[in-house]
Parts: C-alpha cells; structure tokens; sequence
C-alpha cells in the first residue's frame, strides 16, 4: 500500500467468535463499519457511517462465511463503487507462536501455511481466521492482505513474564510460552493515552468484554498481561473459564465423557459468567437477575470482580505500583456498575471512583476520567478503536 496515496481504500477485518467486524477506510478517514452478528438465530448485519447506523438485509446462515456477503452490502450501500478497488486488507491474527509476534505482515502463502500448522492447537480462533483470510482472497483478489498481531504488543514483556513452570528446554523447542493476547486493545489504550498527554510511566488497563484480560504498561510498554498461551487463560471472562487447574480439567473430561475438543469448548463457550451463573453471560441481564434476588447470578458477578481484582493486584506488583487505572472494551466502557464494583477494593491502591461521573460515563465517545478529583489516582474510561489502530500499524509497517 502507497502510504501517500490519501485516496487508497483499506478494509479492517476483525472476525471474533460472536461477530465479524469490518472497517473501510479512505486513507485515514473511516467511511463505514459493516458489522454481521447472531440476534435470536439470526444473522443481522448492521452498517454504520458517522452518526447513521442502519440494518441491511442478508441471506446469511453461517456467521463464518460473513466476508462473502462484504462486498455486496459495501456496493448495494453505495460505499463502494464497482470501478473502486481495495488495496489493502488488515487481517487481526490471534495465534500461540512466536512467529506471529511482529506486528504486521504480509499474509502471503507461507504465512498461511504457518497457521494452518497451529490450527492444531488452537483451533477455535485459528480456523476461523483461516477460512476469514480464503473468503477474504477470493472476494477481493487484487488487495494485499496484511496480518495484524494481536500478541505483538505484548513483545516487550519481561523475561520472567514469558515462561510457565515448566522445562524450559520444553517450552522454547515446542514453542509454549505466554504469548498474551488483547495486545492491538492494549496498544491502541496506550496510544490513545499518550495522544491526550495522560500516560504516566505505570498503567494497568483492563479489557473488559466477551474475552477479558488486564495488562501492565511501563512507560508505553508492556511487561505483564493475563493471557497466556491462549486466550483461555487469566481471568473469569464471559464464556471462558480463565485460568483452571489442568487436573481439574482432565477430571471433568474423564466424568464428563468428553474429548479434547468437546471439553476445549466447555471452557471457551460454557463456562465464565454463562457457567457460572447458569443462565447469562451478558453482565446486565446478570445485574438485573441479581437485584431479582438471584443467588448464581451474583455469584458469577462476585467472583468475576475477584478475579479483576486479583489481576489488578498482580500486574500493580509487575509495576511496582500504579499511576493510572484504564477501562476499555465492551463491559468496561460500558458498565458503570462493574467499574465500581472493582475499584470498590482498590483503595489501598489511592483508586476511588466518582460515582456521578462514573454513571455518566456510560460508552463514552472520548477519553473520560471517572475517578475522584483530588482524593484518587486517575482512573479514565477509553472508548476502544481497535480497527484505527490495527490501520496505524499497517500503515507504519507497510
């Protein structure tokens, strides 16, 4: 892609496992988002410029196929003309290797055929970005098509952040280490501090969304985060249990019948809130069973909040301490009550929270601090733009 060319045309694609995700840009300016998701059964695709959201119908059955329906809503919308071609695609990659640590790059055969070589090991979130990049290369032929690492941030980690308690002939020759993940979240929090002139040298940003994860920065950079391996690891997340004892999963497997792939998707898709609660994992139809009287649904709550907590407390132990507290992704931005509910424990840390600022701050369109002036450290709600900062490093990379 001609980085001075202002006119050229450049799709983000971020497939998650409840969504597809599709940014058009012109340059640097976003003309439209192009959202497919499940509603009641159904796939909805939902198409946003500036202000305007509308919904436009498509004869999808499989959330999976979504890209192949992108270039039709783009034309039959009027975003793309049929004499306009996309020149670069930036594809976000979520794969356990080192080779997928740089930060953006040309998604070309080898690096396929590199994926498809972990599909193995990580297949819930690899085969669908395989079968996302085939749909991707048939639908838009002449466009270059660019990996964006979602563990690249995550480079600078320390060294003692990498390794699990294993062998560690083992884990370099087998390639098992603590990759992290919600890096590009993570990155584009840290970028977006900065731009406003309020990034001390220590932060803790928690990603609070379907997956969930809370990171350390030292100085723009991170050295700790809860991720491991996979994205499975760390906290209580929506439908994740976070981290488990590997006994207690081969104990379930046995009584529960299950195999390998069977008990992988008890924990990425039935466990967390959903398990735990045994009827959501939506943080507000949990909130409002539990003011219904409830008992699962508050303990789901209760022990997700832990678990942030604990987070908190670990990667404060990283820094050696905490100057700024951020809150990003869906439930972060989101959710004032769960804000409240973390630093509610965290005095000890200076974190207090203002409670009228905090439930205004309800997905806030700007950088909004919702801590308590004069008498707390900040604490700053980030509206998350995961696909402009996906477009800056594919720009700077490519």
């Amino acid at each position: 892609m001609n980085k001075s060319d202002a006119a050229a045309l450049t799709i983000i694609a971020n497939p998650g496992s409840a969504s597809r995700k599709y940014a058009v840009y012109k340059g640097t300016h976003c003309i439209a988002r192009v959202h497919f998701e499940r509603d009641h059964g159904a796939i909805i695709c939902t198409v946003s410029q500036g202000d305007e959201q509308r919904q436009v119908a498509v004869s999808l059955y499989d959330l999976e196929v979504a890209a192949s329906q992108l270039i039709n809503v783009l034309q039959s919308e009027d975003i793309l003309t049929s004499e306009e071609q996309i020149h670069a695609i930036g594809l976000r990659i979520v794969a356990p290797s080192e080779q997928f640590l740089r930060s953006c790059f040309v998604m070309d055969d080898a690096m396929a055929t590199q994926l498809e070589a972990l599909e193995r090991r990580a297949p819930l979130h690899i085969s669908a970005t395989l079968n996302e990049l085939r749909i991707l290369r048939e639908q838009f032929p002449a466009a270059e098509i660019y990996g964006i690492s979602d563990s690249a941030f995550h480079a600078t980690k320390l060294e003692v952040a990498w390794n699990y308690g294993i062998p560690l002939r083992d884990a370099d020759q087998f390639d098992v280490k603590r990759f992290g993940y919600h890096g590009i979240s993570a990155s584009a929090v840290t970028h977006a501090l900065h731009s406003a002139e309020k990034l001390p040298p220590k932060v803790v940003i928690c990603h609070l969304g379907s997956g969930s994860s809370v990171t350390a920065v030292h100085h723009g950079k991170s050295i700790d985060t809860t991720m491991g391996y996979s994205p499975l690891d760390g906290v209580v997340m929506e439908t994740r249990s976070g981290a488990i004892d590997p006994t207690a999963v081969r104990v379930l497997q046995e009584i529960m019948g299950l195999d390998d792939g069977e008990m992988q998707n008890y924990l990425n898709k039935h466990s967390g809130l959903l398990g735990l609660s045994g009827r959501s994992s939506d943080v507000r139809e949990l909130l409002q069973y539990e003011s219904e009287g409830d008992h699962h649904a508050s303990l789901a709550l209760q022990t997700y909040v832990y678990s942030i907590q604990k987070a908190i407390g670990q990667m404060g132990a990283a820094l050696g301490g905490i100057d700024l507290l951020a809150f990003t992704g869906t439930v972060g931005e989101r959710s004032a009550a769960i804000r409240e509910r973390i630093v509610h424990n965290l005095h000890y840390l200076d974190f207090f929270i203002d409670g009228h600022t905090n439930n205004r701050a309800l997905g806030p369109n700007e950088l909004t601090c919702v801590s308590k002036l004069a008498h707390s450290r900040p604490i700053f709600v980030v509206p998350l733009d995961e696909s402009a900062e996906m477009l800056r490093q594919l720009r700077a990379h490519s």
